[in-house]
């Protein structure tokens, strides 16, 4: 009997520490769950960032749009001034080339005057009964001789100015010094014709002369000169007697000249 109670207390004395430890093991499967849950929406949040890189192509797109309304409108306005286009020389003569063509031509002769300076040839009519109002005499540049014209660029010559025949030419001519005051340093251009006639002017030495003289660099300096001024002894060339007139245009100004012609 004694020895029967102490193994139904030792079977129990073994149970009991059982039933202890599967009370304490409930608590683990309670933290598992709050643990794992929490971390699986935290990574599908992050993923939204990509959306910003479609906005750079709104910007791009709007600049190049306005860039380009705003040359077209500068292009329109700069090419349409006042500006003749560059005609063929008239019948009997060359057509000039630049500042090189100029007979005298020292210095910098590459290049030639700006589209600028090619305003439209406008040239007297004429006089009633053919009288020729050839322009005034000046003292502004009396160190190079009689001169005519307003200014800045006077033409050296007399008047009348008297033409005489070069060799296997038929174009007649004279000695003309183109004399630019101090105080304009900017290109010149020359072009001519018949008042009130279709007659032409041309220039230079040469068998055939230039339709057009282009100045810039001068080629001479006369005793008694101010500093800044320039001149570029050349010649006018005609076919025949009769009232001519220059056109003269520099940067900022548009002069005519008138003379008459003599044989």
């Amino acid at each position: 009997m004694r020895g029967r109670r102490l193994g139904l207390s030792l079977v129990v004395a073994i149970a009991l520490p059982a039933v202890g430890c599967g009370s304490s093991s409930p608590p683990p499967p309670a933290s598992v769950p709050v643990a794992a849950t929490p971390s699986t929406p935290s990574v599908s949040t992050t993923t939204p960032p990509p959306p910003p890189t479609t906005t750079p192509p709104p910007t791009t797109t709007a600049t190049t749009t306005q860039t380009s309304p705003a040359v077209k409108t500068t292009t329109t306005s700069v090419t349409t001034p006042t500006t003749a286009p560059v005609t063929p020389a008239p019948s009997g003569l060359s057509a000039a080339t630049g500042y090189s063509s100029y007979d005298d031509c020292q210095g910098d002769c590459s290049g030639s005057v700006p589209a600028s300076l090619r305003r439209p040839l406008e040239l007297p009519t004429g006089g009633s009964g053919g009288s020729c109002a050839v322009s005034g005499a000046t003292s502004a540049v009396s160190y190079v001789g009689p001169a005519v014209g307003p200014g800045p660029v006077y033409a050296a010559q007399p008047t009348p100015f008297a033409v005489t025949s070069f060799i296997d030419s038929v174009w007649d001519g004279g000695n003309v010094t183109w004399v630019a005051a101090p105080g304009y340093s900017g290109p010149v251009l020359i072009r001519g014709g018949e008042v009130g006639g279709s007659g032409s002017v041309g220039f230079g030495e040469g068998h055939v002369p230039e339709d057009e003289l282009q100045l810039l660099v001068p080629s001479t300096q006369s005793s008694g000169e101010p500093a800044g001024a320039r001149e570029w002894p050349s010649f006018t060339r005609v076919r025949s007697a009769g009232c001519y007139a220059y056109q003269v245009d520099g940067t900022n100004f548009t002069e005519l000249i008138v003379f008459q012609a003599t044989a």
